[in-house]
């Protein structure tokens, strides 16, 4: 008989990365196996495998026990620097939560920062952020004058196909997207960041921080290849570098945050890719004043759609809002200060009753539990990792 009092839980650290020229980039720190207790909230380290790579971001494959993780560096192994980062299967032991490499693929990109399945599973969709160098090109035109341009990696999103076994395949397809980037200093190119999948799966949803847009697709089944909905890229708040993603799981709704601008917006979506924005509100809490520093990171909605949750990393905080069903609007109805730094990542167990916060710069993760109203209560419980970046539930 299987024992459902417990689940593992897998926590993908990210090894930061210094801005030295001329290096490459370090990479590692690995995979933290933890076990949580689904009556009480308990978390418990087991141990952390995988230590080479940097497990920037992860997805769970239920139907065949597995789970995949983005290696979130910029340089293949047998490279002296560049090459981009690396994608990776493992088998999940139910018994005991050890991973086995089933295989790994270049991810053909660099920076790959977050992972989508298709509904029928036999697709990984992986969007690239791309790294901050140019390259120096020498050009002369055609009155024989001289000029230097910069180039940036390619803002690739790549198409896998997945066999039976879980193994990852060649790509079938790349998209790449393209632009000159946003007003900010920081906007040069295009900037990937977070892929989310509708509901329905027909849909999924690439935020580029770069070039302040959203990018809406559909998978052309027959040609095994990605497709750009409707007139094209949706413009965002110019200077806002839109972040993260979240469909609402039964309403036409998506919600999106800003890296750059402390708001979250709100969408009415359609399954051809049709945006309309609905609301904006803040992400900081009465009497914050925003700026740069205040890099809101992940939100997520509660698995009932009435409540959304929302961190920012200069403030080190914690917010609820309750979910208009009709019209999106968000209305805060709780803020709270967490302990530690940086959070980076949270993810809500499967029943919905607690909250797990990744604190890159502190070093773990806080487990919080989640009221019948929505509301965030702090608990006893937390789990030491080297730089906790993305928490994964897996029930046993």
């Amino acid at each position: 008989m299987t024992d459902t009092s417990y689940s593992f839980v897998y926590v993908g650290n990210f090894r930061m990365r210094p801005q030295t020229w001329g290096m490459p980039q370090p990479s590692g720190y690995g995979i933290g196996i933890c076990r949580f207790d689904n009556e009480t909230g308990e978390l418990t380290p087991l141990k952390v495998v995988h230590d080479h790579i940097t497990a920037g971001n992860a997805l769970l494959d239920a139907r065949r026990n597995a789970i995949y993780f983005g290696h979130e560096d910029m340089t293949l192994p047998d490279r002296p620097y560049g090459g981009g980062g690396q994608v990776f299967a493992f088998a999940i032991d139910a018994t005991t939560g050890d991973l086995t490499e089933i295989n790994h693929q270049p991810s053909y990109g660099a920076l790959p920062v977050s992972l989508a399945q298709d509904p029928t599973g036999n697709y990984l969709i992986v969007p690239h952020h791309t790294g901050s160098f140019p390259v120096t090109k020498v050009k002369r035109d055609q009155a024989g004058r001289y000029s230097t341009i910069s180039e940036y990696d390619d803002a690739s999103i790549v198409m896998f196909p997945l066999a039976e076994d879980g193994s990852i395949g060649d790509p079938c397809d790349i998209f790449i997207q393209t632009g000159a980037g946003g007003p900010l200093k920081q906007q040069t190119h295009p900037h990937l960041h977070s892929v989310s999948m509708s509901p329905s799966g027909k849909l999924f949803l690439v935020g580029d921080k770069g070039n302040d847009q959203i990018l809406m697709f559909r998978i052309d089944y027959a040609a095994r290849k990605l497709v750009l909905c409707g007139d094209g890229p949706f413009a965002t708040i110019p200077g806002a570098s839109v972040r993260c993603s979240v469909f609402h799981p039964n309403a036409p709704l998506l919600f999106a945050n800003y890296e750059t601008k402390s708001v979250i917006a709100s969408f009415r979506y359609d399954e051809d890719g049709g945006l309309e924005p609905l609301h904006l509100v803040s992400s900081l809490p009465e009497g914050v004043e925003d700026s740069l520093t205040m890099m809101p990171s992940e939100i997520k909605v509660h698995p009932s759609g009435e409540y959304l949750y929302t961190l920012v990393r200069g403030i080190n905080s914690a917010s609820v809002f309750r979910i208009d069903q009709e019209t999106g609007a968000l209305e805060r109805i709780q803020t709270i200060q967490l302990e530690g730094k940086n959070p980076r990542n949270c993810t809500i167990s499967p029943d919905g009753r607690f909250l797990l916060v990744a604190m890159i710069l502190s070093s773990e993760v806080l487990v919080l539990s989640i009221g019948e109203d929505g509301k965030l209560s702090p608990t006893p419980f937390r789990a030491a990792q080297p730089h906790p970046a993305n928490i994964t539930f897996v029930p046993v």
